[in-house]
């Protein structure tokens, strides 16, 4: 990742932090409202938005997680997935963990999608894909 990337993540890390936290809120009111579909189409357009802004700035394996992450909340509302305690354990843990993800690439280490390579098939899993 050049220099500018990471000095471009470090500026916007806490709105995506923020947008993060609201998806995980969407999550949570469509978990105990299902009835609630406004709430995960709103958690689908946030990661969304992280998932463009990661690639904007280059941090492709927390980009890769993030779109991972739409597709299982777009798998959800299609019904390609039923509604299960599993999706969405995986869909938290995942919310849960890029912040750390990209903190320890401000930090200077590299942009690694094969540090994020469990959880990425975890999300696949829950989908039925390799």
């Amino acid at each position: 990742m050049s220099q500018v990337a990471s000095d471009s993540l470090l500026w916007i890390k806490n709105e995506l932090d923020h947008t993060l936290v609201r998806a995980r809120q969407a999550l949570e009111t469509y978990v105990e409202r299902p009835e609630d579909t406004e709430a995960l189409n709103q958690c689908m357009e946030l990661l969304h938005q992280v998932q463009g802004t990661l690639r904007i700035v280059e941090v492709y394996g927390a980009a890769m997680l993030a779109e991972e992450m739409e597709s299982v909340v777009r798998g959800l509302q299609s019904g390609e997935i039923a509604r299960n305690d599993a999706a969405f354990e995986v869909l938290m843990r995942a919310m849960l963990q890029l912040p750390d993800y990209l903190e320890r690439v401000i930090g200077g280490r590299r942009d690694m999608p094969l540090a994020l390579l469990s959880l990425l098939n975890d999300l696949r899993g829950v989908r039925g894909q390799p």
